[in-house]
Parts: structure tokens; sequence; C-alpha cells
């Protein structure tokens, strides 16, 4: 079984009496695991254990985790005024006043506009060790909604491999039964070739040395190696769509593998309805490679 890459996911609950908690998660294609946290400044903490629980669920996909908390209990404040800057700041005002001849008078209103005289701070600003867990299980609850989304997608993506695979199989089986004709006109090419090339030189050649070249380069033009190692790479990409374990990576490696021998099958062969089909298994091929670019 094989996951696409993209999914959304959103889950909310409550931290505490204090807290409620909002997490959206989103994933799309990535070559490794890439994870970008949004948070609160006083959740900054908790970022790399967000991200640790991210890697426990996804192994590939640039994810993007957003968190929002409310407030639904009103917090206590503490209030303190600054006696420090009190006390430097009120005698020099009125040392300017009486140096000025000026009337000096002050209101609380005006103490309250001298920066940082007065203090206010909430009690219970930091968040505790439990509404830190239940942040967690509301990520959790989202990427389950995630990988929900990408199994589903992963589903429709092993279908559409599952058809490409059988149609490079079927164009596989129409090359194997044409090996002797692709025998026979090398060999025919070949003596031709020889044949040409000896009258322009106007010598004779022993047909017996001829016939055992020919053999030789017919047997370095044979696609029999190649037509195995397409069909073993072709059953390993299918155990691969059907197993457990995240196949992104290996599927992408063997698509790469099974390219390579099928362009030694079409420079090893000058027909043209080998060379076509060829074509075909390349197509197939091309599409196979980008539906592995979504799958994780």
């Amino acid at each position: 079984m094989i996951n696409s890459m993209t999914g959304y996911g959103r889950a909310a609950g409550a931290l505490s009496p204090r807290f409620f908690a909002t997490v959206a998660v989103k994933s799309v294609n990535h070559r490794y695991l890439e994870t970008s946290v949004r948070l609160p400044e006083y959740l900054w903490e908790l970022e790399s254990s967000l991200r640790a629980v991210v890697s426990e669920q996804l192994a590939r996909g640039k994810v993007d985790v957003t968190v929002r908390v409310q407030r639904t209990a009103q917090s206590e404040y503490s209030v303190r005024i600054n006696s420090q800057i009190a006390n430097a700041v009120l005698p020099q005002l009125r040392a300017i006043a009486e140096e000025h001849g000026i009337g000096w008078t002050m209101s609380g209103g005006d103490l309250l506009r001298v920066p940082d005289l007065l203090q206010v701070e909430a009690v219970d600003s930091d968040i505790e060790e439990g509404e830190r867990d239940a942040l967690i299980e509301v990520l959790r609850l989202a990427l389950v909604a995630v990988g929900g989304m990408r199994a589903r997608e992963g589903e429709s993506l092993r279908a559409d491999l599952e058809t490409r695979l059988a149609a490079i199989e079927e164009h596989q089986r129409n090359l194997a039964g044409r090996r002797d004709d692709i025998r026979r006109e090398a060999i025919a090419s070949y003596q031709q070739r020889v044949q040409e090339i000896a009258g322009a030189a106007g010598v004779s050649v022993d047909p017996d040395r001829v016939a055992q070249e020919v053999v030789l380069m017919v047997e370095k033009g044979d696609v029999a190696e190649e037509l195995t190692r397409l069909s073993a790479h072709r059953e390993q990409f299918r155990a691969a769509i059907d197993g457990r374990e995240p196949a992104g990576k290996k599927l992408d490696f063997l698509s790469q593998e099974m390219l390579r021998e099928i362009n030694t099958i079409g420079s090893k062969s000058r027909s043209v309805d080998i060379r076509t089909l060829v074509v075909e298994l390349k197509a197939e091929l091309e599409r196979i490679r980008e539906q592995v670019q979504n799958v994780e």
C-alpha cells in the first residue's frame, strides 16, 4: 500500500479551562520531510516537540503546521509600580519646574505616561505540562486526518501505476516475441555491410570468418538480458507498491533502472516496429515517473 504526499487535516480541542487550540496540517510533494511550524510566541518552546510528532507519522513531504490558541478564561494579572523609576523621574521634573519658575503639579494620568513606570503581567501566561500534552494530542488528530487523505490518494496512485505496469508488461511481451526477428534482421544487416565493404575494397572475405563475426555481433545486439532485467525491476516495483513501508524513493530508483534497460533495447535495434514498441514503453514509463513523484 502506498500513500500520496498531498494531504490536509484539521483538529481542535480544549487544552485546559484556560486555552482552546486549533491545529491545521497541510502537506505537499517534497523530496524529503521538511516541516514548518507556526506557533504563538509564548509556545515557541514546543516547536521541536511538534516537529518530532510529525516525523513519527510522515516520512516525506513538505509539511506546514499552523497552531492557533485562544484564551478561554480571564488571566490573573500582577500590577507593579516601578518605584525606582518614580524616585528618579519625579525629583528631576520638580527641579526643572522650580528652575524655570513654572508651577508644577502631576496627576495620576501624567504618571501613567512615564515609560515602564507601571508594569502589568499575566500571572498564568506560561503553558503548563498538561496543556503541552493536550496540544500534541490535537496535532496527532490533525495528522490522522492528513494520513487518511494521503492514503485515499495513494489508492488512486496505486491503481494508475498498476495500469502502467500492465501496459509495460504487454509491450515487453511483444518485444520478447520479436527477438527472433531482431536476430534475423541483425544477421542480414551485418552480412550485407560486410559484403558492401569487401566489394568496395576489392577483397574477398572467408565466409566462415564472416559467419563467426556476425554471430558475435548478433550476440552483443541480443536484448534477452535487458528484457530479463526489465522484468525483474517491474516485479520489484510491484512488490514495493504492495508493501507497507514508504516506497517513493525506491520506486523512483526502480523507474530510472527500467528506463536504462528500455534505452539499451532501443539502441540495439534498427527495426521500425521495435523502435515503436520502445517509444510506447518509454511513454508509459514517463507517466510512471511523474506519478512516483507524488508517492511518499
